[in-house]
């Protein structure tokens, strides 16, 4: 990592300053980066004065100024002298809110004589001498407002001064504990909160403060009045507040003054006025400099008030929970068991852990701890805590629960196909909502370990039932039922069982907190299944965007970016599929686990359509220590990508026999795609049939059907177009590949040449492919003079108007179009504009 923090994101604001003749007032928050952008802006100048206020030279009239000015001023025309004696032609006034009125009118009269080119940084929210803020409220200098930097420009910002990528959660996290600043992002990466994993950067462990980051945040909340300090502190130990409750902690006086000087933030949630911080990383400096005895005075004084008023939001019983427990108070072991399944909802499971952890010996924190444990990928742990809890007393659901959560742990994180906790919970209960919920999961561990035709049978008789049965039974039952719809290709019902699923939560967000993701996630696969990538994407986002589905938990994460790189090499985007891939690898736990398989196989896929087949092979070998053989879910996508290395090694026959025999796989998320990848490896003849007869909903299947059925070049370009249409590029310049090869095999060479610039062309937005339809195709070569005549051709110019602007005879206009058309395989301009823009 630099030391030397970089200069980036403001490529746009610093344009803007580098091409005023005149200057900018330059107007932003504290560390917004103010003064870094106008050096950078007058970087190049030779003649540049700096003027940098201070409150210490505020004390004199042109304190700022001094180092400028002659020894003695004149008696009189102290601005005209003052101005004369500046012979930069550059000056650039840092923190002008800061200079004493005489400094302040200087600066004014400069601008107004127009004298020399100013620069002035004014910071937002201080209150400039009016002469400064007459500026730009004159139109003498332009303002040029200089907000926080976007999630876009942090990136920018980190790829350098990180030297490599910061992982996307990572990212994301950073930005928002700076809130975009860029002081505040500089000295969070120098404390040492990012670790390199790989190449990869990601956030590690507790927020990190540096010395020069307390102090600089301390000077920007400034001295405080005694209810203004225990406003603050009642903020940074439990934000949000009601405003209501703050002012009769503190004062009311003391919350006005607090938002009047932009500490806080006060904004309304439904009927009641929720109060904030205002910058996340207050509260840490805050919290620092309050005692041991301080913070538990102050934690005892928020869960006495909003234990009082009656734990009325949905979060309060969490919080009053954390408070109690860190100021030490004895343990309430119902309080924490209810705060412990509300972080788990919200998917905070490291709170939810020590909740855990806090309850005691029982029954109920076993399987709460145990539950945790699983979803955290501890699975030997859990698997200690589900054996306790399962021989404690647990009430009905409870148990049910621990058989249910029990047997998932041993299958995907210790490869155990054991249904015994199920099948004795089955027989302890005759609650039909009960045994429903656990013959759902019956089903789904048929479903997992391969045993499509009984989980097909459970589903199905589950569905005979649901009509009477609660909406928890009914939410198994979907949950179970979404994913099986997905392997026998009935993707519109699996996209229905999604929004089902997610309409009921959003009338209990909290219901179903461990299967979100698993849902989500099956809806991405339906809808890429039916060729909808759109839909798809839109899906995946909600797992990798945001903290309503997410939050900190590293398992839907994972998922989400196993998906997301699935969904770019769909695309055809294989740079930035292996990046996705790349970021869910670092998320992989240590431990062997059924969520390796599809990692690891969908990276290695993705190297081997790139012809890289050492990375390939380097990355399937991993896969020996690291994937939980358990059944085709994991299994198959290693073997997917083994095709294509094989592929890439030159064995296309071996290639081929392994896609047929993965296509005998009745998990049609498989068989569809090990179909289309015989066709795509050259022998359409051997799978035509199967997929002319293969049902999937969607119009993805039909066109790998008419793929396979393509007896014509000008089929295969058809083919090729609606593979584009669809977003399926790669699949696209590979049909466009084999009618290039096809108009050769029938003796139209020229027409072979265009269906091979289009398939050129359609490779280059795949970002290196390496298939075998793609190897060896080559863009041909145009004269600098050819691709000027094409390229007005093909903005619609006449030859007439093309020879004029170029000044040619209409003669060689018209040869040099022809030499182009021949080239390229084109028969018209609109044909040539199509070409030209893929190549843009």
């Amino acid at each position: 990592m630099s030391r030397t923090w970089p200069f980036a994101g403001r490529a746009e604001q610093l344009a803007d300053l580098r091409s005023s003749r005149t200057g900018v007032v330059v107007l932003g928050p504290a560390g917004a980066g103010k003064s870094r952008l106008v050096a950078e802006a007058v970087r190049d100048h030779q003649d540049v004065a700096w003027v940098r206020a201070t409150t210490a030279a505020a004390e004199l009239p042109l304190g700022a100024f001094a180092h400028l000015l002659p020894a003695a001023p004149p008696s009189a025309n102290l601005l005209k002298w003052a101005s004369d004696s500046i012979s930069a032609d550059v000056l650039v006034v840092d923190d002008a809110h800061a200079l004493d009125p005489a400094s302040a009118a200087l600066v004014h009269f400069l601008a107004a004589q127009r004298s020399v080119r100013l620069f002035v940084t004014v910071r937002g929210g201080e209150r400039p001498p009016d002469a400064i803020v007459a500026l730009w409220k004159d139109d003498l200098l332009p303002c040029l407002p200089l907000d926080a930097l976007s999630l876009d420009e942090t990136a920018e910002v980190l790829a350098r001064a990180l030297g490599g990528r910061i992982e996307s959660a990572s990212l994301t996290r950073l930005w928002r504990t700076s809130q975009g600043n860029p002081l505040y992002l500089r000295e969070l990466v120098l404390s040492g909160v990012l670790r390199d994993v790989g190449g990869l950067w990601l956030w590690h462990g507790p927020l990190l403060m540096s010395t020069t980051m307390r102090e600089t945040i301390a000077a920007r909340i400034g001295d405080l009045a005694t209810e203004e300090r225990s406003a603050l502190e009642l903020l940074a130990h439990g934000e949000p507040l009601g405003a209501d409750l703050l002012a009769s902690l503190s004062s009311a006086a003391a919350v006005e003054g607090l938002e009047d000087r932009q500490l806080v933030t006060v904004q309304a949630e439904g009927r009641r006025l929720q109060v904030r911080l205002a910058h996340p990383l207050y509260g840490e400096v805050i919290r620092a400099s309050s005692g041991t005895l301080r913070t538990r005075t102050i934690l005892h004084t928020l869960a006495d008030a909003v234990s009082s008023s009656g734990l009325r939001r949905r979060d309060d019983v969490l919080r009053v929970a954390v408070w109690r427990l860190d100021a030490g108070d004895p343990a309430d072991a119902s309080l924490l068991l209810q705060a412990c399944s509300y972080a788990r909802a919200v998917r905070d499971l490291p709170l939810a852990e020590r909740l855990a952890r806090a309850i005691g010996d029982s029954g109920d924190a076993w399987l709460a701890l145990a539950s945790i444990l699983f979803l955290q990928d501890r699975y030997a742990e859990a698997e200690e805590f589900f054996t306790r809890a399962w021989t404690a007393t647990l009430d009905p659901v409870h148990r049910m629960e621990c058989a249910a959560m029990g047997t998932l742990n041993r299958l995907w994180g210790l490869g155990r196909h054991d249904v015994s906790l199920l099948d004795e919970a089955m027989r302890q209960t005759s609650d039909p909502d009960e045994r429903q919920i656990l013959r759902s999961f019956v089903g789904s561990l048929h479903y997992y370990v391969g045993d499509l035709d009984v989980a097909v049978a459970e589903v199905g008789a589950a569905r005979q039932e649901t009509r009477t049965l609660s909406t928890a039974a009914l939410g198994s039952v979907l949950t179970m039922e979404g994913p099986l719809r997905v392997a026998t290709g009935e993707t519109d019902r699996a996209l229905e069982c999604v929004a089902e699923i997610m309409a009921m939560l959003d009338e209990e967000p909290q219901a179903k907190p461990s299967i979100t993701g698993l849902i989500i996630d099956n809806g991405a696969l339906a809808a890429a299944m039916s060729g909808d990538l759109d839909e798809a994407d839109r899906l995946t986002a909600m797992l990798s965007s945001g903290d309503e589905y997410v939050g900190s938990w590293n398992r839907v994460m994972l998922q989400a970016g196993v998906r997301r790189a699935h969904l770019l090499r769909l695309r055809g985007r294989l740079s930035d599929a292996l990046k996705a891939g790349d970021e869910a690898l670092v998320r992989l736990p240590a431990v062997p686990t059924i969520y390796a398989g599809p990692c690891l196989g969908e990276i290695a896929h993705t190297h081997a359509l790139l012809g890289d087949a050492d990375a390939a092979e380097a990355v399937l070998a991993r896969a020996a220590d690291l994937a939980l053989a358990t059944g085709p879910l994991t299994d198959l996508p290693l073997e997917q990508a083994r095709v294509w290395t094989m592929a890439a090694r030159g064995d296309q026959q071996g290639a081929i026999e392994r896609a047929l025999e993965i296509s005998r796989t009745p998990y049609k998320m498989f068989s569809l795609f090990a179909l289309h990848d015989v066709v795509r490896l050259g022998r359409p003849d051997l799978v035509a049939d199967r997929l002319a007869a293969l049902r999937v909903d969607g119009v993805l299947a039909p066109l790998f059907a008419r793929h396979a059925a393509a007896r014509t070049a000008s089929d295969l370009l058809a083919v090729s177009a609606s593979f584009a249409d669809l977003g399926f590029v790669l699949y696209a310049a590979e049909a466009a590949a084999q009618a290039a090869a096809r108009y050769l095999e029938a003796g139209e060479p020229r027409k072979a040449t265009g269906a091979e610039t289009r398939a050129w062309a359609l490779s280059q937005r795949c970002q290196g492919p390496r298939t075998p339809a793609l190897v060896g195709l080559s863009l041909p070569g145009l004269t600098p003079r050819q691709r000027e005549v094409a390229t007005l051709a093909a903005q619609g110019l006449t030859n007439r108007e093309i020879a004029a602007r170029l000044v040619l005879s209409v003669r060689t206009v018209a040869n040099t179009l022809y030499a182009v058309y021949e080239k390229t395989g084109t028969p018209d301009r609109k044909a040539l504009a199509e070409i030209l823009e893929s190549l843009s």
